[in-house]
């Protein structure tokens, strides 16, 4: 009987353990529409602005801007974007193998999102801030990591930003991106404008107004600012996502265990029984 109570006690722990992982599911499945629908968009406005930029490089010359300009000296900044939960799959496993790999080992570190910031620390990466954002970012919430890489890159204390990522893909891929943030360079903004083609687009008649120095002015800063939410968006998707699906596993996974165990369960009251029906037989035959 001990061993009937104790796969009775597992399969309900395990039922309980899947109504738990199918909520998540759920949860997840909400947040990913949301995040997924905010990533999209997001693609077409920076194609936009990148558009709009590669236009002034006819009237400007690279370095004319503080985020433009190239430097020998100085070390190299790395932004992390990972989670700040768990239970997400191999999600910030790939992406910090990605960052090992690509990564200089002498560059500072700034993480946003707690998962893998301790890791960094720990593999010998000198992490010098950690952030984090909440599931329903607001562009708020990234003003001070924005103002502290433009303040490190602006006063020459690094020579480049670097961003790594999780690029969503599709529901069932998020693949890791390193990816250069500053200083930006005219080849980085064509390749970004090529990637939305804008069939209505005229180059020659393109009308700039104000000077093309002063849009640069303004438009530049925005690009940047709206390039590293981009990043964010689809961080969040990547995230939303893989854990969606692992959530749905872990569920058919627990419905599988709880089928086993319901067949280990029958098969051991059918011995039950069949032993306590041998005792009465023979019980039977002895006072005959």
């Amino acid at each position: 009987m001990a061993n009937l109570r104790d796969i009775k006690r597992r399969i309900k722990s395990v039922r309980n353990t899947s109504q738990i992982t199918k909520a998540m599911q759920m949860v997840a499945s909400a947040k990913m529409r949301r995040a997924q629908e905010l990533a999209l968009k997001g693609r077409a406005y920076i194609s936009a602005l990148a558009n709009v930029l590669s236009h002034l490089q006819s009237a400007i010359q690279e370095g004319s801007s503080p985020l433009m300009q190239r430097r020998e000296q100085g070390r190299t900044l790395v932004l992390v974007i990972n989670t700040d939960k768990g239970l997400c799959g191999a999600l910030n496993a790939n992406l910090l193998r990605e960052v090992l790999s690509r990564c200089p080992e002498d560059a500072d570190y700034v993480t946003l999102g707690s998962k893998l910031r301790s890791t960094l620390s720990r593999l010998g990466r000198r992490v010098t801030h950690g952030f984090s954002v909440s599931d329903g970012m607001q562009e708020g919430e990234l003003k001070p990591v924005f103002e502290l890489l433009r303040e490190g890159f602006e006063q020459g204390r690094y020579n480049r930003v670097i961003v790594a990522y999780q690029k969503f893909i599709n529901v069932m891929v998020q693949r890791p991106q390193v990816a250069e943030l500053l200083p930006v360079t005219p080849e980085e903004l064509l390749q970004v404008a090529e990637q939305d083609e804008l069939e209505d687009s005229d180059n020659s008649n393109f009308l700039l107004e104000p000077s093309p120095r002063e849009l640069l002015g303004s438009i530049l800063p925005l690009y940047v600012t709206n390039l590293l939410v981009q990043m964010v968006l689809e961080g969040k998707a990547s995230e939303q996502s893989a854990r969606m699906v692992a959530m749905k596993s872990a569920t058919e996974n627990a419905k599988s265990l709880i089928g086993e165990l319901t067949l280990e369960y029958n098969k051991a009251r059918q011995t039950q029984i069949t032993n306590e029906l041998l005792e009465i037989t023979t019980a039977m035959k002895a006072m005959e």
